[in-house]
């Protein structure tokens, strides 16, 4: 299971892939493109090291989201070859069925609820009349 900054490195990595199955990024534009929100705020809590993201994105590898491998340009600038797998493919997906999954527990949780408090009002109703 991916935590916060792992799940925005894939969502980050995700939009750069654009239908494709590997891209090429330096870890720069990782790192600018997960501490910034869609309004171009600065997200300080997702601010990592580049140190940080190679053990985040191992991580990813681990879950079986991508194959990465780092490769340098002639100019010695690394950058990250990131190929998707079928569950990196899936990943949006996967994503939709976890936030799913957690509503329908809430409204499970919350019916169960109202069940119960109606119940104690009829018992205590009873208890009452007698």
């Amino acid at each position: 299971m991916l935590n916060r900054i792992e799940t925005r490195i894939m969502d980050y990595i995700f939009s750069r892939c654009r239908g494709k199955r590997t891209v090429l990024l330096p870890p720069k534009d990782i790192l600018d493109g997960i501490a910034v929100d869609s309004r171009g705020n600065v997200i300080t809590k997702f601010e990592i090291t580049k140190k940080q993201l190679e053990v985040h994105m191992k991580n990813i590898v681990l879950d079986g989201y991508v194959d990465f491998s780092k490769t340098a340009d002639k100019d010695g600038a690394e950058s990250f070859v990131v190929t998707l797998t079928t569950r990196g493919e899936a990943f949006r997906r996967e994503r939709s069925d976890i936030v799913r999954t957690r509503w329908r527990s809430i409204g499970w949780k919350i019916f169960l609820t109202l069940i119960g408090a109606g119940l104690s009002s009829i018992v205590w109703l009873i208890v009452r009349a007698l």
